[in-house]
């Protein structure tokens, strides 16, 4: 895999690649521009020519041409390797001999169906436009206020109540019938059963065995986020049931990963750093339409974990515009939880006051000379530990609700009025105030039971908030909707914050860190910090037993007497890619450090394509809860990917 990735970047020029998207000019030997990242007047952008790589110094972005593309375009690394590979002219397949046939029998077969979708996209647009027979979906297109510039913007078209008028057009330019079906734009006739239309013996008594999927119905193409149309849907005219209805899954399609209009949301949602989910495709087309261009809808209405991870890598504000009905605020609800689930999470240290050691560490042993601090000559006993703070997890997002007036899409609400539209994507409903408006809305809050309920409900919300400021704001805020004394909510929200904190984790700080190499940038820095980080791991009720604390001390204080803080390798080594292979071994080896050193280090820290994605991927597996103790299908789905260098070479 290394050798692949060099030899891409040997032949792909990073200041040409970023040309494409960035205005560059020359200054000494770098190149400058504006950051393609974030909105800024005064350029800060650079790239450098003689080490193929790239950095702004306004929002600190950076990296090689593979870290570029995948986030100038929010791709994944495999797409981003394909890519590029085109491009240079690597055959990736060549790479991958024991796969090759099948690899390329699957391109193949990719970019078959790519050019048929195309075919299809061309001929459901000419009849929109040119068709008799599109009368009324031409008309209903106006109706519902889409201009004749995003008709064509957006590549709409039309599927007439033919049985198989795009059949017989797309067998017309050479495509098997066996084509057509696999991609889902047709369907195999069941032959000696007659058609719910009646028309086996009538109009649709052709020579072929197959029928068109779509009839009758507006067709909104669906495209990957690189533009290429792969699916589409189709909004039915008249009575016709389902409403709506979604390509089939294909090779290209799947639809509880693609959003729509992402591709021509992508870069607005870089400039606005936001992007807004509505549930329709009229409702993302008239946001489009009116310039709010960093919306997109989710097709089938439920918003996944897999759309979040697309979303993650270009914005972390997302604002839910569903449809206020109880489906809108059920689907909104799904959206919160996947949206909570999908983002990333950030480690913030709480420092504790002054004696909240006592407090967090069960008091045992201190007469035996178990605990740290009065380790009578030990490293601990030398150097006291200089603190205690408690690491607490946040969701590295902001998410909000944008509030629709009762009985209005937002495709309505928009044409309706344009400005409050606007001022509502600006100013949506933060996530907890969203909540104590839908878990207080069945609740009669003048009555006990129903203060009682809605402390119940709100408490753990509140609970969740690391600012202390809001946090007290919203306590406030919870004490005048059902007129109960602050003091008795702010002790209840203790006793919410006790159950809270038995999943967060507690760590020592033992040792300075070494700020020469921190400052220098030989190693990491950071994981500088990760090594003197002693944290024991969790018992119950966020506790420590007293066997965890002593494994604690040894692991976390002792071998840093031993080894230094910095563990096997030398302090002074520049080596940074050596340090990036130790890390992704240590890790693979040490599963149990996962939480630490994640709350220290992010992959924008690594130089290294292979190791960057490489820890990119643990962590992915560690959000998601699915790997063993012991890592093991971990390595078995790193090895086929990526080959055996960086971990072989870690553990070396």
């Amino acid at each position: 895999m290394t050798s692949i990735i060099e030899t891409i970047k040997a032949k792909v020029d990073v200041a040409e690649e970023i040309s494409l998207v960035v205005a560059l000019h020359k200054s000494g030997k770098t190149l400058k521009g504006l950051c393609p990242f974030h909105n800024e007047r005064t350029p800060s952008f650079y790239v450098f020519p003689e080490t193929q790589t790239w950095r702004c110094f306004g929002c600190n972005e950076g990296g090689d041409v593979f870290s570029f593309v995948q986030k100038q375009q929010g791709l994944e690394f495999r797409e981003t390797l394909e890519y590029l590979a085109q491009k240079a002219g690597v055959a990736l397949e060549e790479q991958e001999s024991h796969n090759a046939e099948a690899s390329r029998e699957t391109s193949a077969a990719k970019e078959r169906l790519r050019q048929l979708n195309e075919d299809a996209l061309l001929w459901f647009h000419h009849m929109l436009l040119r068709s008799r027979e599109a009368e009324e979906a031409r008309a209903y297109i106006q109706s519902r206020g889409i201009s004749a510039d995003t008709v064509i913007t957006f590549g709409l078209g039309y599927a007439p109540d033919q049985w198989d008028g795009l059949s017989r057009y797309l067998l017309s330019r050479g495509y098997s019938e066996r084509e057509l079906v696999v991609g889902g734009l047709a369907r195999e006739r069941e032959m000696g059963s007659s058609d719910r239309s009646g028309r086996e013996s009538g109009e649709g008594n052709t020579e072929n065995g197959i029928y068109d999927y779509f009839r009758n119905r507006i067709i909104f193409p669906i495209r990957d986020i690189r533009g290429r149309v792969i699916g589409f849907g189709g909004r039915a005219l008249g009575d016709g049931k389902p409403k709506y209805l979604n390509s089939p899954q294909t090779l290209l399609f799947e639809k509880n990963t693609v959003l729509y209009a992402l591709d021509m949301a992508r870069d607005a949602i870089k400039q606005a750093r936001q992007v807004v989910i509505v549930e329709g495709y009229v409702d993302a087309i008239i946001a489009h339409q009116y310039g709010t261009r960093q919306t997109v809808a989710c097709i089938g209405s439920a918003i996944t974990e897999k759309h979040i991870q697309q979303l993650k890598k270009m914005t972390k504000q997302v604002t839910l515009a569903l449809d206020p009905d109880a489906a809108g605020s059920a689907a909104t609800e799904h959206g919160i939880q996947e949206a909570l689930k999908g983002f990333d999470r950030t480690v913030v240290p709480v420092p504790l006051p002054a004696g909240a050691a006592d407090r967090q560490w069960p008091r045992e042993g201190r007469k035996g000379g178990n605990n740290v601090r009065e380790q009578k000559g030990s490293y601990a006993g030398k150097q006291q530990a200089r603190g205690i703070i408690r690491l607490e997890e946040q969701v590295d997002a902001e998410i909000n609700v944008l509030q629709l007036p009762l009985g209005e899409d937002p495709d309505e609400f928009i044409r309706r009025d344009h400005a409050a539209w606007l001022y509502a994507v600006g100013h949506p409903l933060p996530l907890v105030d969203y909540f104590f408006v839908v878990k207080t809305a069945d609740l009669d809050i003048r009555e006990p039971v129903g203060k009682t309920e809605a402390a119940k409900r709100l408490l753990p919300v509140i609970g969740m908030i690391s600012d202390r400021i809001k946090r007290d704001a919203y306590i406030r805020k919870l004490a005048r909707l059902i007129a109960i004394d602050e003091r008795s909510l702010y002790a209840e929200l203790q006793h919410t914050l006790r159950e809270q904190r038995a999943t967060s984790v507690t760590a020592t700080f033992s040792a300075p860190l070494d700020k020469r190499n921190a400052d220098s940038g030989k190693g990491f820095g950071k994981e500088q910090a990760g090594s003197v980080l002693g944290a024991p791991p969790i018992g119950e009720q966020g506790h420590p037993s007293s066997g965890q604390k002593r494994e604690a001390r040894t692991n976390g204080l002792v071998d840093a007497q031993r080894h230094g803080t910095s563990g096997i390798l030398d302090r002074g080594e520049a080596n940074r890619l050596k340090w990036e292979d130790y890390l992704i071994g240590l890790l693979l080896q040490n599963p149990g450090l996962s939480p630490y050193v994640y709350g220290i280090i992010d992959d924008g820290d690594f130089a290294g394509t292979d190791t960057r994605e490489l820890y990119h991927i643990l962590y992915s597996v560690y959000q998601q809860r699915a790997s063993s103790p012991h890592f093991n299908p971990l390595i078995s789905m790193c090895l086929p990917r990526y080959g055996t260098r960086s971990i072989g070479r870690a553990n070396a």
